[in-house]
């Protein structure tokens, strides 16, 4: 059996909630796009997506994980006022948030030990540089986006653990679910 797992940060409830309204307005001014937001209790920072999982690889990837979490503090965080996309914002295929890490690139550090760890599982690493940012949008078809100008409040946040999700798509999105969390030092 396989399961479809990533590595991710789930936010506390109040800085889903600030996402929430910026998404509220984002949609507002790209009315009628063919765009799909993220729902509000799915918003989290990816460090790793490892896809297709064997069910027998689990015991191998939690004691790696397991390891290498307990070797980091509590990780802080700074929510910006940046809305960007990915590949650009002229052609556009993800809407997201950048978001500034408040650690000495500690959690640069974390995910980089965890891309290492996970290719010698023999999991496939996404070769791209790892970039901090929440997504909020994935675009559909290729548009160009509005990005209205207006206040958003800059939170920081802190989070004590990282979570293995899976990710079940379903026809009205995906749906995640924890497996496992991991706890960061305090």
């Amino acid at each position: 059996m396989q399961k479809r797992l990533f590595l991710a940060i789930n936010l506390p409830k109040e800085i889903k909630d600030e996402l929430a309204d910026l998404v509220k307005k984002l949609d507002k001014a790209n009315i009628n796009k063919p765009i799909k937001w993220v729902e509000d209790d799915n918003f989290h920072l990816t460090l790793h997506f490892l896809g297709s999982t064997p069910t027998e690889k689990l015991d191998s990837l939690d004691n790696a994980i397991e390891s290498i979490v307990a070797g980091f503090s509590t990780l802080n965080f700074k929510l910006s006022n940046s809305v960007d996309a990915f590949p650009n914002l002229h052609e556009p295929k993800v809407i997201f948030l950048n978001i500034k890490e408040l650690n000495d690139d500690k959690a640069l550090a974390l995910q980089k030990q965890m891309g290492q760890a996970l290719e010698i599982l023999e999991f496939e690493i996404d070769p791209r540089p790892f970039r901090l940012h929440l997504t909020l949008g994935r675009v559909k078809s290729q548009i160009a986006i509005q990005i209205p100008s207006f206040q958003f409040p800059v939170s920081n946040f802190q989070v004590d653990t990282i979570d293995l999700m899976e990710s079940n798509l379903t026809s009205d999105g995906p749906l995640y679910t924890i497996l496992k969390q991991y706890k960061l030092k305090a």
